[in-house]
C-alpha cells in the first residue's frame, strides 16, 4: 500500500493555521517532536497521539509541553483520524495501519515530516541518501565536502536532526543533505515531491520484520528514485544485483560508483574499511554532481573521522580498546566491524529480532580464533542466534551494565571490547542510540580513558 494524497489545500506553512492535524507517533528520535513544534508554530489545531504512554515518552513530552497541543497517549482514538484534515505519520507507523485507513476514508491527507519538508523547502538542491548501511556516514561526508568548498549547506533527516525545524531558516542558495530510511522513502509514493539528487549506498537484508521480502524492502527505497525527474541524478552502487535493479528503476541520470573506487584523500582519512571507502566514494561522486572541486573533496575526505556510534573508538580501559558500534543492527554490519577493527575481540551483541539470517555471523564467531568471547543481550534475536553458535558458549546477561562487566572480565590487554549488536534495540532500550549511551555510561563508570583528540 502507498499513500495517494490529493492536492494539498495549503501552498505554504503559514496556511497550516487552523488546520486539524494529527501527529501519529511522537517518538523519541526527534522527528515527531520537530513535526509537532513546527505545526504548532504555524498555528495548526494539533493532536499528538502515540501508542506509548507518558512515562515512555517523557523526554519528548517535556520538550514539547502542553501549550497548543492535545495528547492521546497509550492508544489511538479513531475519531481523531476521522476529524483530521492532515495526518502526519511517524516513519515507524506502517502504511497499512488501521487508523491511517480510517483517515484516508474520511478524506484526510497522509503526510510525513520529510514529505512536508520537500514540499516547501526553498533550497537550490536537496540530496537524499538512503541504503541499508552507510547512510549517515555518506550524508555527513557530502555535507563536509560542500562545506570544504564554501557552499552553504545543512544536514538533516533520519539522524536525530529534524528537517522541519530548520525549514524557516533555509535560503535558496543552500544545499540540503537528507538521510532517509526506507520507512521514509516509502512515503514519497504519490506525494508529488522529490529530491533532485539521490544516493543509494547499498542494499543488505534488514527490516524483514516489516517487509515481507527483499524485493518489497528494495521497492520502498526505490521510491526515492521513482520520484525524480529526467534532469535529476542518482549515485548508485556498481555491479550487477541490486545496483542494476535500482538503476533500472531510476528516472533521473544514473551515476555508478566503480567497484573499489577510492575518493581523493582516502589514504589520509581518519577511518578505514571497504564499506567506509565505498561510502566516501559515493559522497565524492555526489559532490562532483554538485560542482564541488576535487581539492575540496580531498580536504574533506582527509579530515573525515566518521560519525558517532559507528565503529566509534571511545578509548581504553586497562589497555583494552573500547568501540561503540551500536548502530550495527544487522549481522552484515557486525561482520564489517570485525573486518575493520583489529582483534582479538570481545563482542557484545544480541537483542530484538528483525527476521535476519545470522548464519554467516555465527560461523565467524565460532571459527575465528580472534574471538576472545561473546556476551549477548536478551531478546528474540539472541534466542535465534544462540543455537547457531555451535561449540561457542556465549554469556547471556540482563542489561548493558552486566554486559560490559562480563566483557571486561574476558578481555586481555590489547583486546578490542566491541559493542556491535547485529540486532535491533527494542525491548531493552528506547532505541539504538540509547543502547549506545548506556554502553558509554557503563565503560566510563569503569575508568574509560578517552584518547587525545585526533587519535584513531
Amino acid at each position: 500500500m502507498t499513500d495517494q494524497p490529493r492536492p494539498l489545500p495549503i501552498d505554504s506553512p503559514p496556511a497550516l493555521a487552523g488546520r486539524r492535524v494529527v501527529v501519529m507517533g511522537l517518538g523519541l528520535h526527534g522527528g515527531g517532536l520537530g513535526v509537532a513544534q513546527f505545526l504548532r508554530r504555524h498555528g495548526a489545531s494539533l493532536v499528538v497521539t502515540d501508542l506509548r504512554d507518558a512515562s515512555q515518552l517523557a523526554p519528548s513530552l517535556e520538550q514539547l509541553g502542553t501549550q497548543g497541543v492535545r495528547y492521546v497517549l497509550g492508544r489511538h482514538d479513531l475519531q481523531d483520524f476521522r476529524d483530521a484534515e492532515i495526518v502526519v505519520r511517524n516513519p515507524a507507523v506502517p502504511l497499512d495501519a488501521p487508523a491511517l485507513a480510517v483517515a484516508r476514508a474520511a478524506g484526510a491527507r497522509i503526510e510525513m515530516e520529510l514529505t512536508m519538508f520537500l514540499r516547501w523547502c526553498p533550497a537550490s538542491h536537496v540530496v537524499a541518501v538512503t541504503g541499508t548501511r552507510g547512510k549517515t556516514t555518506t550524508a555527513a561526508a557530502v555535507h563536509a565536502m560542500l562545506h570544504a568548498a564554501g557552499r552553504p549547506t545543512r544536514l538533516a533527516g533520519n539522524m536525530g536532526v529534524s528537517a522541519l525545524t530548520q525549514l524557516d531558516e533555509i535560503q535558496a542558495d543552500e544545499v540540503v543533505v537528507l538521510e532517509m530510511s526506507s520507512w521514509q522513502t516509502e512515503g514519497l509514493a504519490g506525494a508529488g515531491v522529490r529530491a533532485s539528487g539521490a544516493i543509494v549506498t547499498n542494499l543488505l537484508p534488514d527490516h524483514l520484520n516489516r517487509y515481507d521480502s527483499m524485493e518489497t524492502y528494495a521497492a520502498a527505497k526505490a521510491e526515492l528514485l521513482r520520484a525524480q525527474q529526467p534532469g535529476d541524478w542518482a549515485v548508485l552502487p556498481a555491479g550487477p544485483g541490486w545496483g542494476d535493479w535500482f538503476a533500472d528503476r531510476a528516472r533521473g541520470r544514473v551515476v555508478r560508483v566503480p567497484a573499489g573506487a577510492e575518493p581523493a584523500g582516502w589514504s589520509e582519512a581518519g577511518l578505514r574499511g571497504a564499506h567506509n571507502r565505498a561510502n566516501l566514494a559515493a559522497a565524492a561522486l555526489a559532490a562532483q554532481e554538485l560542482g564541488v572541486p576535487e581539492a575540496a573533496v580531498r580536504q574533506a575526505v582527509a579530515g573525515f573521522t566518521g560519525v558517532a556510534h559507528r565503529q566509534d573508538f571511545l578509548g581504553t580501559i586497562a589497555s583494552v580498546r573500547v568501540y561503540n558500534d551500536t548502530t550495527a543492527t544487522i549481522p552484515d554490519a557486525t561482520l564489517a566491524a570485525l573486518d575493520t577493527i583489529p582483534g582479538p575481540w570481545v563482542l557484545i551483541a544480541g537483542g530484538s529480532d528483525k527476521r535476519l539470517d545470522f548464519s554467516a555471523l555465527a560461523r565467524r564467531l565460532e571459527s575465528d580464533a580472534g574471538i576472545r568471547g561473546v556476551v549477548l543481550l536478551p531478546g528474540a534475536g539472541t534466542d535465534r542466534l544462540i543455537p547457531q553458535l555451535g561449540s561457542l558458549s556465549p554469556v547471556v546477561v540482563d542489561d548493558m551494565d552486566a554486559a560490559v562487566a562480563a566483557a571486561l572480565d574476558m578481555a586481555e590487554p590489547g583486546d578490542a571490547l566491541l559493542l556491535s549488536p547485529a540486532c535491533a534495540s527494542f525491548g531493552l532500550f528506547a532505541h539504538e542510540f540509547d543502547r549506545g549511551a548506556q554502553f558509554i555510561a557503563a565503560v566510563e563508570a569503569r575508568g574509560l580513558a578517552r584518547p587525545p583528540r585526533g587519535d584513531p
